[in-house]
Formats: C-alpha cells, sequence, structure tokens
C-alpha cells in the first residue's frame, strides 16, 4: 500500500533526440495545424518525412495510443513535452502494465526511449496555455521528489532502451509476498551497470514473450541498430543484453539471431 502522498512517477524520454534535431530540418509549415486527432495532424509531416519528424511523430502518437488504451483501466496523469513525458499513478502494477506496453510500442515503432521510475511526492500545481496570433505563453507548474528521481533514474548512466528502477521504489517490492506474480517484472541490471551514483540496480522486465508481435518488435528493434549512428549503438547493445536476459528470467531461450554491432573504442 502506497501512502497517500506518494505516488509512482515515470519519465521517459527519446535517446539522442538533440542529434536528431540538429542534424535534421523541420518543416514548421507542416506541423502548424492544430485541429483533429494527433496522429493525423502529424500525417502531414510523415508526407516529407525525415528521421527527426519520424521519431517525434510517432513517439507522440505511441504514447496518445498507450496513454488512452490504459486510461480505459487506470487512472493516470500524464504531461509531454518535446521529446519526453511524465505519467503519475498511485498503483504499482497499473505503472508496470502501461510503462511495460508503452516501451514495446515504441521499439514497434522504432522511437529508441529510455525510462526511470521512482516513487515519491508529486504535486501538480497549474498548467496553462494562451495562445495568441503572433505570441504564447505555456506553463506546466509541476514538481516533487517523484519528479526528480524518475528523471535520476533514467540519466543514472545505464545505457539502453530500458525502464530503470529508482532505488525509493524497491521497498514496494520488499513488502509484496513471495508468490505475488508482480515480483516477476523485477529484474537485476548488469554488474557492469550497477556502479552509478544513484544506486539504480533494478530494471522493469518489460518484454512481452508471448506476444505474436513479438518478432515484428525485434525485428524492429534490429532495423533501428543497424541504422543507428556509431555513437549511439552502445544503446543498442545494451538493449539486446536485456531483452535476452528478460527472456531468461520469464523461462524463454535465448534469440539466436542476435545480431551485434561493434562499437569503435572511441565511444566506448
Amino acid at each position: 500500500m502506497i501512502e497517500a502522498e506518494y505516488k509512482i512517477v515515470m519519465f521517459l524520454d527519446i535517446l539522442g533526440f538533440a542529434n536528431l534535431t540538429l542534424e535534421n530540418k523541420l518543416d514548421i509549415e507542416a506541423i502548424k495545424d492544430n485541429g483533429g486527432p494527433l496522429h493525423k495532424r502529424f500525417g502531414r509531416i510523415l508526407s516529407t518525412p525525415n528521421k527527426l519528424t519520424e521519431v517525434f511523430s510517432s513517439f507522440h502518437s505511441t504514447l496518445e495510443g498507450g496513454l488512452s488504451l490504459a486510461g480505459l483501466r487506470c487512472h493516470f496523469t500524464s504531461i509531454t513535452f518535446s521529446d519526453s513525458a511524465f505519467i503519475v499513478t498511485q498503483y504499482l502494477n497499473d505503472a508496470v502494465s502501461v510503462i511495460s506496453n508503452l516501451m514495446c510500442g515504441f521499439l514497434r515503432n522504432e522511437v529508441p526511449v529510455r525510462a526511470g521510475i521512482a516513487l515519491g511526492t508529486f504535486e501538480a500545481i497549474r498548467f496553462k496555455s494562451d495562445i495568441m496570433p503572433d505570441s504564447g505563453e505555456h506553463a506546466s507548474h509541476f514538481l516533487g521528489t517523484g519528479v526528480v528521481q524518475a528523471c535520476q533514474a533514467e540519466s543514472c548512466g545505464i545505457k539502453g532502451m530500458r525502464i530503470l528502477v529508482h532505488p525509493s521504489i524497491e521497498q514496494l517490492f520488499e513488502r509484496m509476498p513471495t508468490n505475488n506474480l508482480l515480483l516477476q517484472v523485477l529484474q537485476d541490471c548488469d554488474y557492469s551497470e550497477i556502479e552509478n551514483s544513484i544506486g539504480v540496480k533494478k530494471e522493469i522486465n518489460y518484454w512481452d514473450c508471448n506476444s505474436t508481435d513479438e518478432k515484428t518488435t525485434w525485428k524492429r528493434f534490429q532495423k533501428m541498430w543497424k541504422e543507428a549512428p556509431e555513437e549511439s549503438k552502445k544503446h543498442y547493445e545494451a538493449t539486446a543484453n536485456a531483452i535476452q536476459k528478460m527472456r531468461i528470467t520469464k523461462g524463454h531461450p535465448l534469440i539466436k539471431n542476435l545480431k551485434r554491432v561493434s562499437i569503435s573504442r572511441k565511444h566506448q
């Protein structure tokens, strides 16, 4: 049971988005249409796609679709901005379900995302958006220890498309009876990864071994890996290792066609 003042806070962030933005031209006119559903607004971007607009639109459409589906069965608060998002809920099982489904969706849609999850306070103070013909004022006033700790977990230095668990949330798992199925989603990070200043040692096992989409997800991940710039391939190496471990933990064999891409020494 979580105390009333505490929430489960998740922070998601697109990996390598700064470089994508600097290296690709954004057609501003393609995103000025603010009417209609999100996927239709971004359809204009995809009519003249580049890597930046593809990743950006896929991130937001996947997020919106996943949260809309999750909203049918659980309550949460979501705050989205640029290449990042916060998701907040009261219940751990809802948090794990939402973030796991989203991570698989991001991989299927070729969006490299890393997430952090934490237990702490969260207060939404004020949200405001005033748009005028030639200017605008947008404010998102929220804060809390959960916000800080979720960001710390995501940026602790562990590579890859992972859901990294802040130490603050481990106590919830420790209180569970040993037969609680939710314990099966908590997985140790690799020994070489746990020496970080935040103390992150666990991650969420989000890989869906039983899904009919598993082969598609893996193929899309390999496509991303192949096309990734050299300096980003370390993230794919770490992700592949984590996914293999997730499968073993769930009693499934290793994926045989694991393709490792060499990483040059200067980027290690």
